[in-house]
């Protein structure tokens, strides 16, 4: 049997686990996942809208840094570089690389990105999946997202 363990004496005691408890949570756009059929896609694209969002870039380029990313998120790098396939291969973002200094730029198609929700919206109006329990007219705060005020 596990013997108990004092939470907040190790607190204390343990730098690094103050740090890792302390991080917080990570969230992403559930309807990310209809358009993406990918978890990690939908979260690689979600942390890049709210990196796009806080970019000071008029057209829309931020710089990506797939170590911060990878904190920010617990993607490998390994998984980044799946989940980015995948966006561009829907072509949601768009990349380019930057010789001076050398780094990677990305930027969200926000077009694409609408058309795609709104096509698996009319899919899931055909196909009448949503569970008997659920009605989004029944849950107010589905109705005005962050991404439907923001764009």
């Amino acid at each position: 049997m596990n013997q108990p363990v004092d939470l907040l004496h190790a607190l204390e005691h343990e730098s690094e686990l103050a740090l890792l408890v302390s991080q917080p949570p990570i969230a992403f756009h559930r309807t990310f996942v209809d358009i993406t059929q990918s978890a990690l896609a939908a979260l690689l694209l979600s942390a890049y809208l709210e990196q796009q969002e806080n970019a000071l870039s008029q057209d829309g380029w931020f710089e990506v840094n797939a170590t911060e990313l990878e904190y920010r998120t617990g993607l490998s790098r390994r998984e980044q570089i799946t989940a980015r396939k995948t966006l561009l291969d829907k072509h949601m973002i768009q990349e380019r690389k930057c010789a001076f200094p050398a780094r990677l730029e990305m930027r969200i198609d926000f077009d694409r990105v609408s058309h795609e929700i709104l096509l698996a919206a009319r899919r899931r109006t055909q196909r009448s999946s949503a569970p008997a329990s659920f009605s989004p007219s029944s849950n107010p705060s589905s109705m005005a997202t962050p991404w439907a005020r923001a764009h």
